[in-house]
């Protein structure tokens, strides 16, 4: 995994975009997450999107990650409206410079290589804006690990469309070391880090948006995760991603800094303690 380490939208979401990206560049991010509603006002002072990449620019950020995607695989009328949709995040995704895209998984009540179909469909059309699509598996749907997640971009076989690795639903979810290893390392388009405790504390929601602890606060096993994701030769970004209110409750630039602080000792303390 390289050095590249990105601020995700949903760390900051209040946070103007000067705000995030002026947090993040002083933190020492590469880059950051990004979703079309948190440049509302920056597009009404009569910014345009060229304009905001060249203020991220020159603060040395790129906004890496443009999102999220849902009722991707939906047919009829709720398909239409989120196909719509999906054209605004690459039209947006190309312009403000990104490199991927998250879909984030939902219901399976149709046969999975429709659905496939669908998530190859979204591929291409991103592949028109030069972006790939990363689907991040959620615990709480019918696509629950990325063992199921990967054979549905399997079986979609477009070589844009990828898996994105959120160490919290990972542990959620009940995706397995052997899922891991069975994902071909150029097809994990990011990783998004986090740390908790080994069972919930509230349901999933609830756990998920309020109990996430900066990494190596928690009992997950990152160090074994960065290990086993070097040695299977992945090169993705990775995303902090640690919802709490403890969090929320932080000013955005103390969130941005204490984020890098603890990724970058987890990835540091991994790889050092690691024999050669």
């Amino acid at each position: 995994m390289p050095g590249d380490i990105y601020l995700c939208a949903s760390m900051v979401m209040e946070a103007s975009f000067d705000e995030r990206v002026a947090a993040a560049s002083a933190a020492g991010y590469g880059g950051i997450g990004l979703r079309p509603s948190q440049v509302k006002a920056e597009y009404a002072a009569g910014l345009t999107d060229a304009d905001l990449r060249r203020r991220a620019a020159d603060q040395g950020i790129q906004v890496v990650e443009v999102g999220f995607a849902a009722d991707w695989w939906a047919g009829g009328e709720k398909g239409e409206r989120a196909r719509a949709y999906q054209d605004v995040l690459f039209r947006f995704g190309e312009a403000i410079g990104a490199r991927h895209v998250v879909f984030i998984s939902g219901p399976l009540d149709q046969p999975l290589d429709l659905v496939a179909e669908r998530f190859a469909a979204a591929c291409d059309r991103a592949a028109a804006h030069g972006l790939r699509v990363a689907l991040e598996c959620l615990p709480w749907t019918d696509v629950p690990d990325i063992g199921l997640g990967w054979e549905l971009v399997r079986l979609a076989s477009r070589a844009n469309g990828g898996i994105v690795l959120d160490t919290w639903h990972l542990r959620r979810g009940g995706s397995t070391e052997e899922m891991l290893r069975a994902l071909p390392p150029e097809r994990i388009v990011a990783i998004q880090i986090s740390d908790g405790r080994h069972e919930p504390v509230e349901g999933h929601l609830e756990d998920t948006f309020k109990r996430r602890e900066l990494p190596g606060e928690g009992e997950f096993d990152l160090a074994g995760l960065v290990g086993l994701l070097d040695s299977h030769g992945v090169a993705a970004p990775v995303g902090v991603e640690v919802l709490s209110e403890r969090m929320r409750a932080l000013p955005v630039a103390d969130r941005a800094r204490l984020g890098m602080a603890a990724t970058r000792a987890v990835l540091t303390a991994a790889r050092t303690a690691r024999p050669r």
